[in-house]
This record gives structure tokens, C-alpha cells and sequence, in this order.
């Protein structure tokens, strides 16, 4: 099988994720590492609380079969931190 060009430029490859205090956006690896969310409950949020909505976004282009999720720290932390106040 022989690559093109083309097709060899659509292949990503996995990256070490980093977050810091200062990350915007991260994917589900970053909010794992961030606040301990697993990929199915950061969907589930984004899908289901209004406090979150236009909390992620999709890097997927239109002739992709696939792309890259990513969801906002900011908003995160601001419903993690509504819900915790909530609670007390």
C-alpha cells in the first residue's frame, strides 16, 4: 500500500497532554487531569448543562472522518466551582 502525500498529512499522532494554570482549552486528557472527569462525563455535561453550553468545540474539518475535541478550562472550573458552593 502506498501512501500519498496527501494521505500522510491527515494522520495525527498522539501528544503528551500538558495543562498548567494558565491552559484555555484542553482535551479530555486535560480535563481527566485537571478535575478527575472521564471522557463520557465531560460529554455528558457539555450536552446537558446550560452552564456549559459552547463549553467545547470540534477541530473537525468538513471532509474528515474524525477530529479533535476540545472543551474550556474556564467554564469548567466555573461549574465545578458553582456546584461546590451549591453543596455547602
Amino acid at each position: 500500500m502506498t501512501t500519498t502525500k496527501a494521505d500522510s498529512s491527515k494522520k495525527r499522532r498522539p501528544t503528551a497532554t500538558k495543562v498548567c494554570p494558565t491552559t484555555e482549552w484542553t482535551d479530555f486528557h486535560g480535563i481527566l487531569l485537571l478535575f478527575g472527569l472521564r471522557r463520557s462525563t465531560a460529554y455528558h455535561l457539555v450536552n446537558s448543562e446550560p452552564a456549559l453550553k459552547g463549553a467545547s468545540i470540534s477541530l473537525k474539518g468538513a471532509d474528515e472522518i474524525r477530529g479533535k475535541r476540545l472543551f474550556n478550562v474556564a467554564k469548567f472550573r466555573a461549574f465545578l466551582e458553582s456546584k461546590q458552593i451549591g453543596a455547602q
